[in-house]
């Protein structure tokens, strides 16, 4: 809950402003950010496992899969779903109940880290970014609507290679979806279209 606060806070501050990309950032920011921009536009695919918090504490785990531009989720806990996001939209493919839910991604903090190539420079926005030793964290916004949400990046870095740990999103009704990454492995390049 504490962290949650500062988070809707800063979106609500932000609502006024007419900012972009790195607009405020110090140098030594901006070349943090393009570090950050350059790994997650690596033309490669991660996976590893998940575990999710969602609003109420709700709980979920299983195997995901990010190369830019799309993530899959494929969980195992509370029981057999699927998540595939990318593009436009996000589909949620519930095998217990048999429903199907498709999201737009446009104004959720997801779609943030989906954009192809991901840009720190127009359409997305850093509202804050901090290096420390083992460890990087970005947030980012909407940068023509930051109320719409805010995306907050994990990384671990090791040996100078940042490797995603922790996706954390909250929406413009302040809902927050928590995924812990681990085991996360390299398993390859992504084919050019």
């Amino acid at each position: 809950m504490l962290r949650r606060l500062p988070a809707l806070t800063l979106l609500g501050a932000l609502a006024g402003c007419a900012v972009n990309g790195m607009d405020g950032l110090s140098p030594a920011q901006q070349r943090d950010a393009h570090r950050v921009e350059t790994v997650l536009n690596r033309p490669v695919t991660f996976t590893g496992h998940f575990v999710q918090v969602g609003p109420g504490q709700n709980r979920g785990a299983g195997q995901f899969d990010y190369r830019p531009g799309a993530l899959a989720l494929d969980y195992v806990s509370p029981h057999v779903m699927t998540l595939r996001a990318s593009g436009k939209h996000l589909v949620l493919n519930d095998s217990q109940t048999g429903a199907v839910t498709r999201m737009s991604l446009a104004r959720n903090p997801l779609g943030l880290l989906l954009h192809v190539p991901v840009r720190f420079t127009g359409a997305i926005r850093v509202t804050d970014i901090h290096m420390a030793p083992g460890a990087a964290q970005i947030s980012l916004a909407e940068a023509d609507n930051p109320s719409q949400g805010l995306l907050t990046l994990q990384f671990i870095d090791r040996n100078g290679t940042l490797q995603l740990s922790t996706v954390d999103g909250v929406d413009a009704r302040g809902n927050r979806i928590v995924l812990s990454l681990s085991d996360v492995t390299e398993t390859g390049s992504v084919p050019k279209n």
